[in-house]
């Protein structure tokens, strides 16, 4: 199992992604925004990251440009309760896939299995919605 960084200034929800994660045999790292994001990105080898689109300092569309316009490849997840429209615009940025609040945990389980296994070639334009299950390509 790979280690998942989970990115969200609510720290009930990087709680409630934490013991649901780890219960699932994965190991977790948490950051309350994409400052401190990149910094343990430096520290820890990490396999793929789940991470909220509004946050103070750092926000999570900023850090999936940074990391995409620095050439690195690791699976990212967004999450946001905002909207379809910054979901799109993650995945523009270069999000693998696209999830909206609130979170299935079993789909969003079967996501990050599928991800790290690279049993899809191509995540890019996929995102799910909680009512509509996934909502394919845009």
């Amino acid at each position: 199992m790979g280690v998942i960084l989970v990115v969200d200034d609510e720290q009930s929800s990087r709680e409630l992604l934490t013991n649901f994660l780890e219960g699932a045999g994965y190991k977790v790292v948490t950051a309350e925004d994409g400052r401190r994001a990149l910094a343990l990105l430096q520290e820890h080898q990490v396999s793929a990251i789940i991470t909220d689109l509004r946050m103070p300092n750092v926000n999570g569309l900023r850090l999936i440009r940074e990391l995409r316009e620095n050439g690195d490849t690791i699976p990212i997840l967004a999450v946001s309760g905002i909207n379809r429209d910054q979901l799109m615009l993650a995945e523009d940025y270069g999000a693998n896939v696209g999830l909206s609040k609130p979170i299935d945990r079993d789909e969003l389980l079967k996501i990050v299995e599928q991800v790290l296994s690279d049993s899809r070639d191509d995540w890019s334009g996929v995102w799910i919605h909680p009512e509509f299950g996934n909502v394919g390509d845009h």
